[in-house]
């Protein structure tokens, strides 16, 4: 009898486990279908480009203490004015490096990466926020004019910033690539500041690979702004819309938590503001989707919200407005989602809408494009 009862509770713990993730899911919650999700793999997401390899033992640049650079924007500008189509590599050494780090656009490839055994060893930290005003920013992004000056290859972003009465979020940016063809490895990225939306890396060249690298911050942590983006072994952490923007990218093998510690008890994870003509946003894959204590207790971790840019409340236009497109699959999701309501209406202000129709559209514009498959965890 106690077998058949174990037996029993066991069945029931796993159909309610395995509820959320049954195709076709529900009107807060859907899940793609064996062939719709056949849809959704890295090769569409990344149409072409393969990344490689990074490697992270040639150093054409070195930073730290006694070394060739004594500030990692130095090594970038002398890569960048050493000019060519090789690939350029920076070994940044251990250390913390309270320093901004702009890339802009430039043809020549760039590599940074930390000399650490860890993302931890090699740390690029500075707190600024969209708040932030112009001399403010100015005194702490480049104290005595000596960091950006004129005629340097990263002075026009900074010059954009510092005339402004306040920064805004794009300029509250730590590390900011404008290029295209960045990699980045073992180095780990923070913005500590919570006194607005305060970005900790933004990207808006394409096929910018991010490899075993850390991502810490508040609001607005990470800003994939444009492009492709592939980020394999990372660890994102922030509380709200603390991974958005426009680019297509692919999350793998990666932790991405909701933090408490502002304090708080709610955390918003993706914030994708997809071109509505764009199929592909947003894929997580094996990945581990998690929140702090404080906020799982709650029940207070939502995964999604559309990012409406530039839409004014309730001018939202299917078609013509962005909107987000975002895939979680084969990923686990620990206890602490409000599993019925996973996403929250979106900036404009539009209630999140799906369909549940054997017939629907993954791309319908009149709905939200948010989408689960084969998750596991407490959440799932």
């Amino acid at each position: 009898m106690k077998l058949i009862l174990l037996l029993l509770v066991s069945c029931i713990v796993v159909l309610s486990y395995a509820s959320h993730q049954n195709y076709p899911g529900t009107s807060t919650r859907p899940i793609l279908s064996d062939w719709e999700a056949s849809q959704y793999t890295e090769s569409n997401y990344l149409n072409g480009w393969s990344p490689e390899t990074i490697n992270t033992w040639q150093a054409d640049y070195t930073v730290g203490s006694g070394k060739q650079y004594s500030s990692i924007q130095e090594a970038v500008n002398a890569a960048i004015w050493a000019g060519g189509s090789t690939r350029k590599y920076i070994r940044i050494e251990t250390g913390t490096y309270k320093e901004t780090v702009y890339i802009p656009s430039t043809s020549v490839p760039i590599t940074l990466y930390g000399g650490g055994g860890s993302p931890d060893d090699v740390q690029i930290v500075l707190s600024l926020s969209a708040q932030t005003t112009g001399t403010e920013y100015t005194n702490i992004v480049n104290p005595n004019w000596q960091r950006y000056k004129s005629g340097d290859p990263a002075y026009s972003m900074f010059e954009k910033c510092y005339q402004s009465a306040t920064i805004g979020t794009s300029c509250s940016s730590v590390v900011w690539i404008k290029a295209d063809n960045v990699q980045v490895a073992n180095v780990k990225f923070e913005n500590p500041s919570t006194a607005a939306q305060a970005v900790a890396v933004q990207t808006n060249g394409d096929k910018t690979h991010f490899e075993n690298v850390h991502f810490y911050g508040f609001q607005d942590t990470l800003y994939l702004h444009a492009g492709k983006a592939y980020l394999n072994n990372v660890i994102i952490k922030g509380d709200v819309d603390f991974i958005f923007g426009s680019a297509t990218a692919i999350f793998k093998n990666s932790q991405i938590i909701g933090r408490a510690d502002r304090p708080r008890t709610s955390a918003l994870m993706f914030a994708p503001s997809t071109d509505p003509n764009n199929s592909y946003g947003f894929l997580v894959v094996n990945c581990q989707l998690s929140a702090e204590s404080k906020v799982a207790s709650s029940t207070g971790l939502r995964l999604a919200r559309a990012w409406d840019s530039g839409v004014s409340s309730g001018q939202y236009v299917p078609g013509v407005s962005p909107n987000g497109q975002l895939i979680i699959r084969d990923s686990s999701i620990a206890k602490g989602l409000n599993v019925n309501a996973p996403y929250q209406t979106s900036t404009s202000g539009r209630a999140f809408s799906t369909s549940t129709s054997s017939s629907r559209n993954l791309n319908d514009n009149n709905h939200n494009r948010f989408w689960e498959y084969n998750n596991s965890g407490d959440s799932a």
